[in-house]
């Protein structure tokens, strides 16, 4: 419940274009909490990212708005925790005369606030989605999480972007945490042979 009223508070105080809007949290009369959030329509990015990898420009784009949004969230001192892109929602729009897509940030119920303690984690929990952790978060080191490890998770969406597969992946969630601490991602240069030295730079 905790998570659930901190969504609520994080979201409407950060008022950002590129994350989901909450107008409303209450409870209930039968004490059932509930979140009145922005209409949205389009498709989550893990939905595209089933069709292979994007354009350059289209990643370009999505990875601008979710990088202001992310901004946004450190700025105020909030952590997501949990950027995959199944909580990138594309929302196709018209700007200019030109069709784009409008991200939206969403789900910041397992976000961490620096310095608050008003979310009990153990330890040794894993929070978040293990193919877009960073190796603090993997092995549970909470008290490392920072702004750092928001971005190390959108430098594997836009890797998975420019070429279509996961930066880490496994037959299961071990083998995955193994590779995100260990290993480094498979080889961007020759996965996606047409991206531009600075943008591969940039994603390493």
């Amino acid at each position: 419940l905790r998570r659930f009223e901190r969504e609520a508070q994080i979201a409407s105080k950060l008022g950002h274009p590129n994350i989901v809007g909450v107008t409303d949290y209450n409870v209930m009369p039968d004490g059932t909490p509930y979140l009145v959030l922005e209409y949205l329509e389009g498709e989550a990015l893990a939905t595209q990212l089933c069709n292979g990898p994007l354009p350059l420009d289209r990643v370009m784009s999505i990875v601008r708005q979710v990088g202001s949004a992310l901004a946004a969230a450190h700025r105020e001192g909030i952590v997501h925790r949990d950027l995959k892109p199944q909580n990138i929602f594309l929302v196709p729009s018209e700007v200019d005369n030109r069709a784009v897509d409008v991200a939206k940030v969403l789900d910041f119920g397992i976000s961490k606030i620096r310095g608050s303690q008003t979310v009990k984690t153990q330890e040794a929990a894993l929070l978040g989605t293990p193919q877009y952790m960073a190796p603090e978060q993997a092995t549970g080191q909470h008290d490392k999480v920072d702004d750092r490890t928001d971005i190390f998770a959108l430098g594997a969406i836009v890797h998975e972007m420019l070429t279509g597969q996961p930066a880490f992946s496994g037959a299961n969630i071990p083998e995955v945490v193994f590779k995100v601490v260990y290993e480094q991602p498979g080889d961007l240069a020759a996965l996606a042979p047409t991206t531009p030295p600075a943008v591969l730079a940039a994603v390493k």
